[in-house]
């Protein structure tokens, strides 16, 4: 047989290519239409420009790999609503800045006093982006007068995440002042939809602050719908009063307390010596009202006044009792009333090292008897004791509140020259006259008030969105 040309083999190597080719192009085409399938952000495969399952890159969803995780702000705080019936509110933080929490489960439970877990309330939530909302469980059921000691918040760990670039505000919230409250506080709060489309499922929470911050009543409510540019009042309400929480004030105080222990101080008993002793327990009980920021000094005083003085500025109030507790009338010779010295004692301790400048600075001085010491070096007669050693006294008071100090002044009984107490103190509302001992736990606690420029209760309202986000 003749052998194939070398075109014909060609041919044929040609035709050959041309089938492969031709069956390659028709099994593609068949796998193409049935089998393959373009890559979503929804088909549970890590896929396309994915950085994980069906998040990140060009996918709606982001990663938890790539967002900064929620903080939780603080322990969750509890409340009595009414008998056996609680709530529960803690402050969540989503620090990003265009990533929304659109699937957040949580646990709140809640302990008695043996650590014994009384009530496990497991829910969902939103945390939009770059904001601080509460967490709010209500309704929560204690059987038999159970109290329970304690809460602890946790954080599911299958959060989902979704992009948010929106920049703009979407409600607007203004509140009243607490409304009613010393029978069924009230918040009114205006709503108003400040975005271009309508809005469903808002929830609102109400936090009631007190003066050192803390959580002192909490509530919830609900929005369906607010449509564009529509505004709708809500209520937050509580069906017994709660009181205000601790008093904080608006600048911290270094005070200087100075307190007679002449002899005329045990004119009503010696043993122990009175007014003295009840003098030093309503002292006592005016240090017991100040904040942890305060400072205070101690200067007792009589003909003279201590050298060191009782008690540098100071923020250890057990030290500060001890002081003031352990003050007695000195016995071995009569002992005068000198206010000139105290009050430059007590000036020059506010305005030393020890003094915060950021604080108010303020004597409060209280005595039962006339003045009349430093005695007159040309005096002839007591008049002119007491007449020389006011004057000095006065002149100093003059000097010190022109420094910006402020002065208070008791005075203690029937034999205290009321018009010179009065001309010593910053004004007329500083001075007090105190009958009997009896009277000057009220009037120091009066001073203490009128020191303590009270911060107010604070309302915040936090707001989530539920119909933007899922």
């Amino acid at each position: 047989m003749d052998e194939m040309s070398p075109w014909a083999s060609r041919r044929k190597s040609m035709y050959l290519v041309a089938m492969v080719l031709i069956l390659s192009g028709i099994s593609f085409a068949i796998f193409w239409k049935y089998w393959h399938k373009t890559p979503t952000c929804f088909d549970n495969v890590k896929n396309g420009d994915e950085s994980g399952v069906d998040c990140g890159g060009s996918c709606a969803l982001i990663c938890s790999s790539g967002v900064i995780q929620p903080i939780v702000r603080w322990d969750p705080r509890l409340f009595e609503v009414m008998p056996g019936v609680w709530s529960a509110i803690v402050y969540v933080e989503n620090q990003n800045t265009s990533a929304d929490a659109i699937y957040v489960p949580y646990t709140f439970t809640l302990y008695d006093e043996n650590n014994k877990i009384l009530v496990e309330r497991k829910g969902a939530t939103i945390l939009p982006k770059n904001k601080i909302v509460g967490v709010f469980e209500g309704s929560i059921q204690m059987e038999n007068g159970v109290r329970p000691k304690r809460a602890v918040f946790e954080l599911g760990s299958n959060i989902v995440w979704k992009k948010n670039e929106e920049v703009e505000e979407k409600l607007k919230i203004t509140h009243s002042p607490i409304l009613k409250l010393d029978t069924a506080p009230r918040v009114e709060v205006n709503v108003k939809n400040t975005s271009i489309e309508e809005i469903k499922n808002i929830e609102l929470i109400a936090a009631i602050f007190d003066g050192a911050d803390n959580v002192i009543a909490t509530s919830r409510t609900f929005i369906e719908t607010l449509k564009k540019d529509e505004n709708t009042n809500v209520f937050f309400t509580w069906p017994k009063p709660f009181a205000l929480g601790s008093k904080a004030c608006e600048k911290p105080s270094n005070i200087m307390l100075l307190l007679d222990r002449s002899g005329s101080m045990s004119s009503l008993g010696s043993n122990p010596p009175e007014p003295l002793n009840s003098a030093k327990e309503a002292a006592i009980s005016f240090v017991e009202q100040l904040g942890t920021k305060d400072k205070i000094g101690f200067v007792s005083f009589a003909s003279n006044v201590n050298d060191p003085i009782d008690l540098a500025l100071s923020s250890d109030l057990n030290l500060t009792r001890q002081t003031i507790e352990g003050v007695d009338i000195e016995a071995s010779s009569t002992q005068y009333t000198n206010i000139f010295e105290p009050l430059h004692s007590a000036w020059q301790e506010l305005i030393s090292a020890r003094g915060q400048n950021e604080s108010s600075k303020i004597i409060i001085l209280l005595t039962d008897g006339a003045t009349n010491n430093p005695r007159d070096p040309q005096g002839r007669t007591e008049a002119d004791d007491i007449k020389y050693a006011e004057s000095l006294a006065t002149k100093e008071a003059v000097d010190i509140k022109n420094d910006g100090l402020i002065i208070y002044t008791i005075g203690l009984g029937n034999k205290i020259n009321e018009l010179f107490l009065k001309n010593i103190a910053s004004g007329v509302d500083n001075y007090f006259f105190a009958p009997t001992a009896a009277n000057l736990e009220t009037i120091y606690k009066n001073i203490s008030s009128d020191i303590c420029e009270e911060v107010p209760a604070r309302i915040e309202i936090t707001y989530k969105i539920f119909g933007y986000s899922i």
